[in-house]
């Protein structure tokens, strides 16, 4: 029979009640599917329904300092790809394909259309063997480049001026700039989660009005106490609605029935005990493996000498951290512990020639071995994604329902090789973006051969001048698109521009 007090919960007592009950969930290692029957016996069928979120997930990729260029080698210009030149950053001729490619007016189509895009060897999402595309990758121009910003915001900006950016000036954030982390992050906390956003060393989320604190730590293995922190502040939570702590206790009493764990004792003092309880089964269940490490190919990078990495030591150390990082939010998310993770590639602070590449290209094979495991990591995690329900929404895995964005500070020019230089074609940088359907395959917007850069008008879909500010409010309001499901409403709470009709699939 429904418990009528939690039948009736509305607003904040109903969003802090389905937190709770996701956290003590995740301390008993309680499966979702005994969790939302037992919501559903506890508080109606309508409580348990909340649990199909209205927006996706998020991982960012953020490498800052002038890293972002090495992503140039797993996913390069259609066009640099193509003309099989020497000269140009690109190495792996004649290797990977084009996908969307017939000639120069592939790229400006009439409204929402798939787009040239070129995957390396290494690149993720991918069937090598056949050239069969299994994620299909976007790519956007966004704002004119900022060098050497290890947390740049101007690139991922959706409404308002752009952050300066400039030499690592802190996290750029400027007057009533809204930034699109922000704004996922707004859109997100409709989905209940302990922490609706975490940050992994350097990462910055901006701004945007709702948007939640994000939590940073300084490596992907502090994330795991950052989450044992946060169960033991949920659980705390209950305290401060006296109304209601009869009832939140008895419910856990429940919960730890159902669950099949009789040896937790009823008279345990839950404010403090059931959070340490939870912290504990927390830490076992986000940990990595062995078995994790080996599948993400982690332990392939941990059993080869530093020497092999481009950067040595510090490139291989970022590396482990990438893979861990990615680890632990696949648990957190299957958990329902975050909705958000932003990932910092390079270091906070130093990181020598792999936080800024230039000599890239003196040592080739180093920084095929970085881009090589960025790859497999990527593919791994999602692969890993697809083998467990959303909590959000059990009716979808979750490689149905994280998004991920890739973006930098600069790629530095993808027309010369030597010491790699800064400049880019038209002044352009832009964003990777594996959409899930949501966004039309390939690039929007076009960096040429002959150094220039042609914009593409969001409504229409065909070439117009580049315009900076203009192109990264439309390309974050298209990634924003696809975190809130297709879901064009959402979108203009934060998006004030043209509107975005050839960037996105209508859903």
């Amino acid at each position: 029979m429904a418990n009528y007090k939690l039948k009736d919960l509305r607003g904040p007592q109903r969003r802090n009640f389905l937190r709770l009950m996701a956290a003590a969930g995740a301390g008993f290692a309680l499966e979702r599917s005994r969790l939302l029957n037992f919501i559903a016996d506890e508080g109606g069928t309508a409580l348990a329904a909340e649990a199909c979120g209205e927006t996706n997930r998020h991982v960012g990729i953020v490498s800052g300092g002038g890293n972002f260029c090495l992503w140039q080698l797993m996913w390069p210009l259609p066009d640099v790809a193509a003309a099989k030149n020497a000269a140009f950053a690109y190495d792996a001729i004649d290797q990977g394909f084009m996908t969307n490619y017939v000639d120069e007016t592939s790229y400006f189509k009439s409204g929402a259309a798939d787009r040239p895009f070129y995957y390396g060897p290494d690149s993720p999402f991918v069937d090598q063997a056949s050239q069969t595309v299994i994620r299909p990758m976007s790519a956007y121009l966004v704002a004119d480049t900022a060098v050497h910003h290890r947390k740049p915001l101007r690139q991922i900006t959706i409404d308002g001026a752009l952050p300066g950016n400039t030499n690592n000036s802190g996290d750029g954030i400027v007057g009533n700039s809204v930034t699109l982390f922000a704004a996922i992050g707004a859109l997100q906390r409709t989905t209940t989660s302990i922490l609706p956003s975490i940050g992994v060393a350097p990462a910055s989320i901006g701004s945007a009005p709702g948007a939640p604190t994000l939590s940073v730590v300084p490596s992907a293995d502090s994330m795991v106490d950052l989450f044992n922190s946060a169960a033991s502040k949920a659980i705390l939570l209950a305290q401060e609605d006296k109304s209601m702590f009869e009832t939140y206790y008895k419910a856990i009493l429940g919960l730890r029935e159902a669950a099949g764990r009789p040896t937790w004792a009823r008279e345990l003092d839950i404010a403090k005990k059931a959070s340490n309880l939870i912290g504990r089964n927390l830490a076992a269940q986000l940990m990595p493996t062995t078995a994790d490490l080996a599948f993400y190919g982690a332990t392939e990078v941990q059993d080869m000498a530093a020497s092999m990495f481009f950067g040595g030591q510090n490139g291989k150390d970022r590396l482990l951290n990438l893979a861990k990082a990615l680890i632990i939010t696949k648990k957190a998310f299957s958990l329902g512990l975050t909705n958000q993770v932003i990932i910092g590639v390079i270091a906070e602070t130093g990181g020598g020639i792999f936080t800024d590449p230039h000599e890239t290209f003196a040592q080739i094979a180093g920084a095929r071995n970085v881009i090589k495991y960025y790859g497999m990591f990527l593919d791994r995690f999602y692969q890993d994604l697809a083998n467990s329900p959303d909590p959000a929404c059990t009716a979808k895995n979750l490689d149905k329902t994280v998004i991920t964005t890739v973006h930098g500070d600069h790629p530095h020019d993808p027309l010369t090789r030597p010491a790699w230089p800064d400049s880019t074609p038209g002044g352009a940088n832009w964003i990777y973006v594996m959409g899930n359907g949501y966004l039309p395959a390939g690039w929007h917007g076009h960096p040429k051969t002959n150094n220039t850069a042609l914009g593409i008008d969001p409504t229409t879909g065909l070439s117009t001048d580049y315009n900076g500010t203009k192109s990264v409010h439309a390309a974050s309001a298209a990634i924003l698109y696809a975190i809130a499901n297709g879901d064009m409403k959402k979108v203009t709470e934060f998006y004030k521009g043209d509107a975005i009709t050839a960037l996105v699939n209508k859903v």
